[in-house]
């Protein structure tokens, strides 16, 4: 997997889908945060949104902050996070889901995914994560 350098524009997009996360957590309903920047360098949050009743209709971190991002009008996306806190209070960089490597791919098979740990993240293209997607 080709890693790219993380850079500060990065560090900070982690910041925020961790500032999201700690403003939001509700252990068993919003778990999962995400933080999406656009390539005009605009960030968008989202949370992750599990349903009550139905394990069907849950809402992805990822999904969550690029609906954000869409319904401000911005589509060309540059760096996507996705983080999660465990019932320990322990914070994760969380790699995509299969649905979420789906959804960021029809948008650009140029965007940057942040996985890795929060010691040691590591920047790869989704194209890396989900190779033999037809166009």
């Amino acid at each position: 997997m080709a890693e790219q350098k993380i850079t500060i524009q990065d560090r900070e997009l982690i910041q925020a889908a961790l500032g999201i996360l700690d403003r939001l957590y509700k252990k068993g309903r919003h778990e999962v945060a995400a933080a999406v920047r656009t390539k005009d360098g605009k960030i968008y949050t989202g949370i992750h949104i599990e349903a009550k009743y139905s394990g069907y209709a849950d809402v992805c971190g990822e999904i969550s902050a690029i609906a954000v991002a869409v319904a401000d009008g911005q589509s060309e996306l540059d760096t996507i996070v996705a983080v999660w806190k465990n019932e320990k209070e322990e914070k994760f960089i969380l790699e995509p889901c299969g649905r979420c490597r789906d959804v960021i791919s029809d948008f650009s098979r140029d965007v940057n995914v942040i996985i890795g740990s929060l010691d040691k993240p590591i920047k790869v293209k989704i194209e890396k994560l989900i190779p033999h997607k037809p166009l």
